[in-house]
């Protein structure tokens, strides 16, 4: 069988080499050619574009690289033309994946089924058209997003949410303590800035600055970075931050608090029980147009799950190192408030159910 398969964020690389690699597991001779990061790399995709230029976000940054986006869309189309595969999967990364779905269905009739939906129950609803017309399947990981879309008369499958087919609680804890020369007996405030080097940018020092804040309050804190093993960093940092790029998931599982960038970070930090605060910047022009466009309360997905302010959000303004240090030192020092946290976190968790989605997805794409 030969898959064509595009990912465009590191979160979808993730995903993505997960599928894959359950793919290869019901059908040995799967070939898979198409876009993804490192991590599907390791399961057999050659990328055919630089995975780092892909995860670019919010409206100005796509503008700027617009030329690089029609290149590839002519690229892409040219090789499905030339080599057409059995199947598509298409996972998550909306902007692209939905103009490439139209093209391709004027020149192939394959199947194209869309891994990870796009979110448009929070904004752009009007992209369901799209969806209804050029998408044979859509595999959803949250129970909602299924009714949501049968509504819309979608043809969708829930398979649940493959973050829990990853991560494995306490696997490897002890090596990343012996490695890094972590004290768990200590308090532990792990940064999660962002996957894309536009949020690095706008994060990384302001979450240092934060966490500088608390450790003036909290002398023995132990401030942890955890960054995708893609992402380089093109300066230094302060020395009592200690960078964790190969296991940053475990970074994030051990800390007794967490200051994560608005994504799937907020929803990991609920799974693995670990109390954050939800911060996001970005340029002025993207903010003010998706201020307008989005139609959820809130911005983390732990919280639109929970459908009530879990983790506080400090966005655009209101992300200040002040702001971000006092409720990491409440969350830290604060008995009953961490306590209401961590009982609001479990029934998250409870909400998104168990592992096998990747497994489910895989059986199903096979099956079509």
């Amino acid at each position: 069988m030969n898959i064509f398969i595009l990912a465009g964020e590191p979160s979808g690389d993730e995903y993505g080499a997960k599928l894959m690699q359950e793919l290869i597991s019901i059908n040995p001779n799967t070939n898979f050619s198409g876009i993804g990061g490192s991590l599907m790399g390791k399961q057999g995709l050659n990328s055919m574009a630089p995975f780092e230029k892909m995860s670019v976000m919010g409206f100005t940054e796509i503008i700027k690289n617009i030329l690089f986006f029609i290149m590839l869309e002519k690229k892409i189309l040219k090789q499905l033309k030339q080599n057409p595969p059995d199947k598509i999967v298409l996972i998550d990364y909306p902007g692209f994946n939905l103009r490439l779905c139209k093209k391709i269905k004027l020149h192939l009739n394959v199947k194209i089924i869309y891994y990870i939906s796009p979110q448009i129950w929070a904004w752009k609803e009007k992209r369901i058209e799209t969806i209804k017309k050029y998408i044979d399947q859509v595999l959803v990981i949250f129970e909602f997003e299924k009714r949501w879309y049968a509504d819309r008369k979608v043809k969708v499958n829930y398979v649940g949410h493959p973050f829990l087919d990853i991560w494995k609680a306490d696997n490897h804890i002890e090596s990343i303590l012996s490695k890094y020369k972590i004290d768990d007996k200590k308090p532990i405030l792990t940064l999660f800035p962002g996957s894309r080097n536009q949020e690095i940018n706008k994060h990384l020092d302001l979450f240092i600055n934060a966490a500088l804040i608390v450790k003036r309050s909290i002398p023995e804190l132990q401030i942890l970075l955890g960054l995708h093993p893609d992402i380089k960093l093109n300066k230094k940092i302060s020395d009592q931050i200690i960078i964790i790029n190969d296991m940053p998931l475990k970074a994030l599982e051990i800390a007794t608090a967490a200051i994560v960038s608005s994504g799937t970070a907020t929803l990991q930090s609920a799974i693995m029980n670990t109390p954050a605060v939800v911060v996001y910047k970005m340029n002025l022009v993207s903010w003010l147009l998706t201020k307008k466009l989005v139609q959820v309360k809130f911005a983390s997905m732990a919280n639109i799950i929970a459908k009530k302010m879990v983790f506080p959000e400090l966005l655009q303004n209101n992300a200040t190192s002040n702001n971000i240090s006092n409720y990491i030192i409440k969350l830290i020092n604060n008995t009953i408030y961490r306590k209401k946290i961590m009982r609001e976190m479990k029934l998250i968790k409870q909400k998104i159910g168990n592992s096998g989605a990747s497994l489910k997805a895989a059986e199903f794409i096979d099956n079509i």
